[in-house]
């Protein structure tokens, strides 16, 4: 992971806590889903002190545009291909970045909720 420092702010330690959960539930809210797990942390004293995830797409390879691409036959072949994009799903998420809009960073730094 990669550390964003437009969204640090300086609180109090007593609170540090429940304010990176709100910083967090916010960005859960606000970024889109991928095709990979993300996950969301918020750091404190050099502790992760808040953490939420961000599930991702599934997206059936066993079906394609509405028609089947593999039939009833062989399940050999299925577990094939789920493999292949369980492999691409890995690669995706090690190299994979999420971009933050300027409109969502505008609702994650707003402290009014």
């Amino acid at each position: 992971g990669e550390v964003v420092d437009p969204l640090a702010f300086v609180c109090h330690h007593d609170v540090a806590q429940s304010q990176a959960r709100v910083v967090c539930q916010k960005l859960q809210g606000v970024l889109p889903r991928q095709q990979f797990v993300t996950v969301i942390q918020a750091k404190a004293d050099g502790k992760i002190v808040a953490s939420e995830r961000i599930r991702a797409y599934r997206k059936d390879v066993l079906t394609t545009g509405g028609s089947k691409a593999v039939g009833g036959g062989d399940i050999t072949r299925k577990k094939k291909l789920l493999e292949k994009q369980k492999k691409g799903k890995k690669r995706q998420q090690s190299t994979g970045r999420v971009t933050l809009s300027q409109a969502a960073f505008n609702s994650v730094i707003s402290r009014s909720s």
